[in-house]
C-alpha cells in the first residue's frame, strides 16, 4: 500500500511552505517512501514510487539538474522536492518543462524548512496510512467471511470514511505464472497499477490476497467509474506488461456493506468464467443466462440436468470417437436452422437432418422442437460453468 502525492502535499503548503511548480497532473502518483538524495548515481538504487528531496549540493548547472530529474523519472520516482537555498538559487526552466511533460510533480521548499523534519513527518504519515489500509483490508475480509461481530467491524470502517450504505464493487484478478514466486511478484506489480488508478478516482480503496489471487474493493464507485477503472487498468498493463496473461472478474456494484459476501462471490464466479472462456475480463452483470445458472446453489441439480441431455452426447462421442457435440453446438448457434448449418459447414442438408435424428435418438430430445432445443442449449451453458 502507499499514499498519494496529493495527500502528502495537503497542509504542507502551510506547514513547510511547500510549493507545486510543475507536474500537477501527476499528483495522484503513489508514494511508498521518502529519501534525501544529492548524488544522481544513487538513483539506480531506488525501487520506484519514492518522494525525493534534494538541496542540489552537487549542482553544477542547468544540464546537471535536468539530467538528475530525468534519472529520477526513469526509475519511477513519484515526486521531486528541491530545497531552494545557497546550492540551488532557482529551478531551471528546462527542469520545470520536463516535469510538466512527464507529469512528475515538482515542488520547492525554502532553505529555512528543514528537510529532515519533512522526511520524518512524511515517513510517519506513510506508515500510519499503511497501518490504516492493512486494518481496512483485514476488516473487510472479516465482514465478507463472517469473522467477528459484524456491527463492530462496520463501525470500525466508518471511522475511516467507509459508509455502511456505500457501494462496493469487487474485482478478482488471477495471473498466469511460471512459479509461486513468479506469481507473487506479478501480483504485487499488478496491485501497484490498480492502486495508482483507483486512488486517482476515489480515495477509498482496499486490496487483499485470496487463494493466490488479487482482490480489489472499489468503494463508492458508479457503474461508469468501475468500467472506467477496468479500461484504464487494461490500458496501462497492456503498455507496461504486454506479455503477461491474467484474468479479471468484476462483481456487481451493490449497496450496503452487510451484503458483500454474495457480491464478493460474484467476482470469483466472473473470474472463473473469464478463465473458462479465455477472456481477459468478465463482468458478472453481463453474464446473461450464466447469472441464472450461477445462482443455483445445489450444483448437483445442474450436473444431473447436463447428464440428461448434452452429457449423453458427450458420452456417445467418447465411446464412438465421433463429434456430434460440435455439430449440435453449431446447429444451436445458428438458430436451429438446418439450411444455415448446411451452408456454413458445406454439407448436404440430408446430412444435417440425419445428424439431428441421431441427436434425438441419443438424448430423447428433438432438436427441431423449441422446448427441447432450449434444454440442449442450457446443457451447453451448464457445461461452461461446471
Amino acid at each position: 500500500m502507499a499514499i498519494t502525492v496529493r495527500k502528502l502535499f495537503k497542509n504542507a503548503t502551510i506547514l513547510y511552505q511547500m510549493k507545486l511548480i510543475a507536474g500537477k497532473q501527476g499528483l495522484d502518483r503513489l508514494v511508498q517512501w521518502v529519501h534525501i538524495i544529492e548524488d544522481e548515481d544513487v538513483s539506480k538504487f531506488l525501487h520506484g514510487q519514492e518522494l525525493i528531496f534534494t538541496a542540489g549540493i552537487l549542482n553544477t548547472g542547468e544540464e546537471w539538474f535536468l539530467n538528475f530529474a530525468k534519472k529520477l523519472y526513469t526509475v519511477g520516482t513519484a515526486a521531486f522536492v528541491i530545497n531552494i537555498g545557497p546550492h540551488t538559487k532557482e529551478v531551471p526552466r528546462s527542469v520545470i518543462e520536463f516535469c510538466d511533460e512527464v507529469q512528475m510533480p515538482l515542488f520547492t521548499i525554502p532553505w529555512q524548512t528543514r528537510m529532515v523534519d519533512m522526511t520524518r513527518d512524511f515517513c510517519h504519515r506513510i506508515m500510519k496510512n499503511d497501518d490504516v489500509e492493512m486494518s481496512m483490508s483485514t476488516t473487510i475480509k472479516n465482514i465478507i467471511f463472517g469473522i467477528g461481530d459484524l456491527e463492530t467491524q462496520i463501525i470500525h470502517m466508518e471511522r475511516y470514511g467507509y459508509q455502511r450504505e456505500g457501494r462496493f464493487s469487487f474485482v478478482a484478478i488471477s495471473v498466469v505464472a511460471d512459479s509461486k514466486e513468479d506469481g507473487e511478484v506479478k501480483i504485487e506489480r499488478l496491485k501497484r497499477y490498480a492502486e495508482s488508478i483507483a486512488r486517482s478516482i476515489h480515495e477509498l480503496y482496499v486490496a487483499f490476497s485470496y487463494n493466490g489471487d488479487l482482490i480489489l474493493a472499489l468503494v463508492d464507485y458508479s457503474v461508469y467509474e468501475v468500467e472506467n477503472f477496468i479500461e484504464k487498468y487494461l490500458s496501462i498493463t497492456d503498455k507496461e506488461v504486454p506479455k503477461w496473461q491474467f484474468y479479471m472478474g468484476v462483481s456487481s456494484n451493490t449497496r450496503n456493506i452487510r451484503n458483500q459476501q454474495c457480491n464478493f462471490n460474484r467476482a470469483l464466479e466472473a473470474l472463473r468464467m473469464a478463465k473458462k472462456q479465455q477472456r481477459q475480463e468478465v463482468y458478472y452483470d453481463k453474464l446473461g443466462v450464466y447469472k441464472l445458472l450461477l445462482s443455483v446453489e445445489d450444483k448437483e441439480v445442474l450436473r444431473d440436468f447436463y447428464k440428461e441431455c448434452v452429457g449423453k452426447i458427450e458420452a456417445y462421442d467418447k465411446e464412438n470417437q465421433t463429434d456430434i457435440m460440435s455439430f449440435l453446438k453449431i446447429y444451436l448457434e445458428n438458430n436451429g436452422s438446418p439450411q444455415l448449418v448446411s451452408e456454413k459447414q458445406y454439407v448436404h442438408r440430408n446430412t444435417v437432418t440425419n445428424q439431428l435424428k441421431k441427436v434425438a435418438k441419443i438424448t430423447g430430445l428433438d432438436p427441431m422442437d423449441l422446448e427441447d432445443r432450449v434444454k440442449l442449449y442450457l446443457g451447453f451453458y451448464i457445461n461452461d460453468i461446471l
